[in-house]
C-alpha cells in the first residue's frame, strides 16, 4: 500500500523527501491519528551511523525552519543509536540505527496505526534524467 502524497501534510512531504536525499532506509509512515494524542503521525527511518542521523537532524531543522514548519526539539544523545525530531502535533520523525531500531520496534508498538512503507519516488525529485519528449506531453 503506497501513501497519496498529495493527500499528506507539509511537513511529512518535506520529512520524507530529506530522508530519502539523505539515503534513510526502510522509512515507514505511521499514521497515528485517533489512536495517540500527541501527535498525528510517525515517519521511521533507519540509519547507517550516527553522522548520517544528525545531518539528517541538521538538515531537518535547517528545512523546517526555511518553510516555515513547527519544530518543537530534538532528542538526540550520542551513543543511544536513536533520535526524534518532534515537529509537533503533525509529525514526530524517529530516526534508528537497525539494530536499536529492531529492538524498539515502533511498528509493533503502534500495529493499531495504519502503517506504510514510503517509496522514494513518491518523494524525490530525479534532476539528472534528461526531459524526453513523453515529459513534455499533457
Amino acid at each position: 500500500m503506497t501513501a497519496n502524497k498529495q493527500e499528506l501534510p507539509q511537513a511529512i512531504q518535506l520529512g520524507a523527501s530529506i530522508l530519502f536525499e539523505l539515503r534513510a532506509q526502510n522509512v515507514q509512515l505511521i499514521d497515528l491519528r485517533g489512536i495517540k494524542d500527541v501527535t498525528d503521525y510517525f515517519l521511521v527511518a533507519t540509519c547507517e551511523s550516527e553522522a548520517q542521523m544528525q545531518a539528517i537532524l541538521n538538515e531537518f531543522h535547517k528545512e523546517f525552519k526555511a518553510n516555515k514548519l513547527p519544530s518543537v526539539g530534538v532528542e538526540y544523545k550520542e551513543g543511544v543509536r536513536w533520535a526524534v525530531f518532534d515537529a509537533g502535533l503533525d509529525l514526530m520523525v524517529h530516526l534508528f540505527e537497525e539494530e536499536k531500531r529492531n529492538e524498539i520496534s515502533l511498528d509493533r508498538l503502534y500495529a493499531d496505526g495504519k502503517i506504510v512503507e514510503l517509496d522514494e519516488n513518491d518523494f524525490v525529485k530525479k534532476t539528472t534524467k534528461k526531459k524526453s519528449s513523453e515529459d513534455e506531453l499533457v
